[in-house]
């Protein structure tokens, strides 16, 4: 009877609080519809000058080649480039007056009351506790004596330069050489990885050694120039700290990874976060570090946008003991820069009313030209998978879980059962940064899941998902022994979002039974990858995001787990050959697709790599190397890093270099500067002639 009571007083509370979230989450949506409409509804002729002033000078600087404000950003090639990357950085949608902010739209938490009731209820709901400690933040980490802070060294020159047959871009330095950059998903804005360059020296992030390695990109006589130590535990110590990648701005170099810490003298709050140790490169000899940053959760991603460093984490509050005795400024999120903490205020902490995520996605900006110090803090309650970033709009999708019971139900037999259905959905949040500050704008749930961050895309202010759908169903028989029946299917989605992120177009029920395994947005086509036995390489016409159709389906053996564009009408595919009886991988398959007609799209030629049975590519994008000028394709698999180039009608393999041995792990990069191939492995960086990949030095990495 006690256990009952309890019950009932249980649910009564998850009752009373969902209710009055509720009802604060209809108030502030209402009161944010009724001002906007008042302002739809009030808008003098004078208010359009500044509007139409705007755009008239974007379209100035697209036609002179340069976007006023830009500190790295690449020019488009083509007109169409040129609109896409225009309409993109604006965010605005071709009919914005008919978006209508949704009944879930984000809002900023009230106060720090209603923060604490949302995490109570959401506790309960969970039928979990907290486990945290009261304790303030661990000390932070301040740069050490022999690592003075320094003045910010002054603005790097900008160099812009047309890609139409360029073998690579320069971005930002003062180097006027020729060099190949990080493979990104959108032109323009800077992905982390783990090696950089700025066409004068190369960087090298080896986590294995411990060690960045600075080396001079100069041919044959390429040599390590200087070292930064990275911080590693001793024998008694009790963290670990994972640096995973790095960014690079001028002369700021940002080492970003994760921290974990299980001493007893920690808080739980400075367990684990995401550091960002920025770097003065003035000296390539003897690089200082000035300042350190860090913010709450793991390390999920980091982006370069027009000089700014914008930084992510997934923040993740674990339930062991009843929240309500926790103050709720101990588990809100915190950001630091070396010794000074801040708590983020409740104006900077969005709810996503789609989520039931009880952790938090942290978001930062950084001035990368400085480095010392946030421009902006901002988190959203739910989780982090995937991260997109357009320029203007950076989107966060996350997985969530979701299962319904029946009540028991009697079948035509006579016999009982429940029945439970389950799958998972995409919760989908969106921000804008204009000028390193963070703002929410929109959020929604849709049903399934994303690939990685190429299933998301912005285009002429709309936002499109690929996504994949999972429905399982379990039966439970429940006369006598519980005896259990199971079924699962899944299928394939594309989805077409306004500002608000309300769908407005989609094609559902494709690809029966397989599941999405890539996807390239281009302007107004979209093509993605299924797989189960075959793979139907999909294209779509979203020209008309309210109507998009599916224009052509190939099927052929194997799949492309990667899409990349290889020039006028041609698509690069990066996977893997696979029985077509069935359906088992085999060997490393490059194929090169005929996209000139998208409604007719074919495969004209392609490489099974027989000696390579598996590549990471698919996994991470950025260990590819691409040069469409060159028609050179490069990529570690397997224990070696193979060298193709595209002849006509076939793939010819030129080089194939053993760095690591036994021991790869599979983080090799490859970059050009000029006339010189550099691919950087775990022990040695090889320099090879860009042209013949015959090998001019070979520098060991001690």
């Amino acid at each position: 009877m006690k256990f009952k009571d309890a019950y009932r007083k249980t649910n009564d509370t998850i009752r009373a609080r969902e209710a009055l979230l509720e009802e604060i989450k209809t108030e502030r949506v209402n009161r944010i519809r009724s001002e906007q409409e008042k302002k739809r509804k009030f808008k003098p002729w004078f208010a359009a000058i500044p509007a139409v002033a705007v755009a008239a000078a974007a379209c100035i600087a697209i036609m002179v080649g340069i976007r006023t404000g830009s500190k790295n950003m690449n020019v488009a090639t083509d007109e169409k480039s040129a609109e896409a990357g225009f309409s993109t950085m604006l965010g605005a949608p071709r009919d914005a007056a008919q978006d209508e902010p949704k009944a879930n739209a984000p809002v900023a938490v009230a106060s720090y009351d209603e923060l604490a009731e949302i995490m109570q209820a959401r506790q309960a709901k969970s039928g979990g506790f907290y486990y945290g400690t009261d304790e303030a933040v661990a000390e932070a980490e301040a740069p050490t004596a022999a690592e003075p802070m320094e003045a910010p060294a002054p603005m790097p020159s900008v160099t812009i330069t047309m890609v139409n047959d360029a073998k690579g871009v320069l971005t930002t330095g003062e180097s006027d050489r020729n060099y190949s950059g990080t493979n990104n998903q959108v032109e323009g804005v800077d992905e982390a990885d783990i090696v950089k360059t700025d066409g004068t020296w190369i960087y090298a992030l080896n986590e294995s050694k411990r060690k960045v390695y600075i080396l001079s990109a100069d041919g044959e006589n390429t040599e390590v120039v200087g070292t930064i130590k990275l911080k590693t535990p001793k024998e008694n110590d009790t963290y670990w700290r994972q640096y995973n990648e790095m960014m690079l701005y001028g002369d700021r170099l940002y080492l970003l990874g994760t921290h974990s810490d299980w001493s007893d003298k920690v808080s739980d709050e400075e367990r684990t976060f995401t550091f960002a140790e920025t770097y003065d490169l003035g000296d390539r000899t003897e690089p200082k570090r000035i300042a350190s940053h860090r913010q709450q959760g793991e390390y999920r991603t980091a982006r370069l946008v027009d000089g700014m460093l914008v930084i992510v984490s997934d923040y993740r509050i674990w339930y062991w003991r009843p929240i309500d005795d926790v103050p709720v400024t101990t588990y809100c999120p915190k950001v630091a820069t070396d010794d000074n903490v801040v708590t983020l205020l409740p104006n900077e902490i969005y709810i996503n009313p789609d989520s039931e995520e009880n952790g938090f996605t942290v978001l930062t900006t950084v001035d990368a030209a400085d480095g010392t110090e946030y421009d902006s803090h901002k988190a959203v309650l739910g989780g982090c998978n995937s991260v997109y970033c357009s320029g203007r709009d950076l989107l966060i999708a996350s997985n969530e879980y979701r299962s319904e019971r029946s009540d028991e139900q009697t079948a035509d037999d006579g016999r009982h059962f429940v029945k439970i259905v389950s799958g998972t959905d995409t919760n989908l949040f969106r921000f804008t940064i204009d000028n390193g500050e963070i703002e929410a704008t929109a959020s929604t749930k849709l049903p399934g899941t994303l690939l990685n961050q190429f299933s998301m895309d912005a285009y002429n202010g709309y936002y499109r998902v690929v996504v994949t759908q999972n429905e399982n169903e379990e039966i439970i028989w429940t006369d006598g022994i519980d005896q259990y029946e199971w079924n699962s299917s899944s299928d394939c989605a594309l989805y077409v979002l306004d500002s608000w992120l309300n769908p407005v177009g989609e094609i559902n029920n494709l690809a029966k039974d397989e599941r999405v395994q890539s996807v390239r947005f281009m302007g107004d086509v979209a093509y993605f990858v299924t797989f189960r036995q075959v793979d139907p390489l999909f294209s779509a016409d979203l020209s008309d995001p309210y109507h998009p159709t599916i224009l052509s389906t190939l099927k052929i053996p194997g799949f492309s787990a990667y899409l990349h564009p290889f020039g006028e009408g041609k698509l690069l595919g990066i996977g893997f050959d696979a029985d077509e009886e069935h359906g088992w991988t085999e060997n490393v398959k490059l194929s090169m697709f005929d996209i000139s007609d998208p409604s007719d799209v074919k495969e004209a030629f392609k490489l099974s790599v027989e000696d390579a049975n598996y590549t990471s590519v698919q996994y991470n994008h950025k260990i590819l190397f691409v040069d469409v000028a060159s028609q050179t394709v490069a990529f570690p698999a397997d224990n070696r890093y193979y060298v193709f180039r595209a002849e006509g009608d076939s793939f010819r393999e030129i080089g194939k270099i053993d760095l690591g041995g036994e021991y790869w792990f599979g983080d090799g990069r490859g970059l050009f500067v000029d006339d010189a191939f550099y691919v950087i492995g775990t022990n040695a960086a090889i320099v090879l002639s860009f042209e013949t990949m015959e090998e001019l030095a070979s520098i060991k990495l001690k």
